[in-house]
């Protein structure tokens, strides 16, 4: 055998080997992305069902609120029909029986503007209140909010894992095609 027809062996062998290695390494990575696609796809499915829980409990607490506020709305009415009537054992009989305690202080504001000389803020947009019966639900809302953001992560962390698996597929062929044509040539 000739220096040269040595050399060509030993150049096949080389390249051959790199194929090799360079095969093992795209599979070990394909694998690797299909276990880290697996794994962010749960990672997604976990936080979305956080969120959707979430949302339900949001839907909930605004359900409450609003209930509160049209109960408040509706004792504050009744109350105020007896503070015009000057029925002041109504009245006592609302603060005492019917007014939900955590609406006293908004009354008592209402009655010093009153005597004031002023009029009070209508319910519907005193802000203080309204943000004291929806805070619950704004708080969870935006947590829901936050879990469905890093889901929608998640599940692109996923997306980037398969298409690095099908970029490794795709390299493992093409390095399986170009050993098989090496394997063909004629060394010189």
């Amino acid at each position: 055998m000739t220096a040269a027809t040595k050399r060509g062996h030993r150049n096949h062998r080389i390249l051959e080997v790199l194929a090799v290695v360079l095969l093992g390494v795209a599979t070990i990575g394909s694998a690797w992305c299909g276990y880290q696609a697996t794994r962010w796809n749960g990672e997604e499915n976990e936080l979305a069902r956080e969120a959707s829980n979430l949302q339900v409990e949001a839907a909930r607490q605004f359900g409450l609120a609003t209930q509160i506020v049209s109960y408040d709305s509706n004792m504050i009415a009744q109350y105020a029909r007896a503070v015009s009537e000057g029925n002041e054992r109504l009245q006592q009989f609302f603060k005492g029986t019917l007014i939900r305690p955590a609406f006293l202080p908004t009354l008592e504001r209402w009655e010093q503007e009153v005597a004031d000389g002023g009029s009070p803020t209508n319910l519907l947009v005193d802000e203080e209140y309204l943000e004291e019966q929806l805070t619950g639900y704004r708080d969870t809302e935006a947590r829901a909010q936050g879990l469905t953001a890093e889901a929608e992560q998640a599940g692109s962390n996923a997306d980037d894992y398969v298409l690095t698996t099908l970029l490794l597929a795709g390299s493992v062929l093409l390095i399986a095609y170009a050993a098989s044509r090496l394997a063909d040539l004629p060394v010189a």
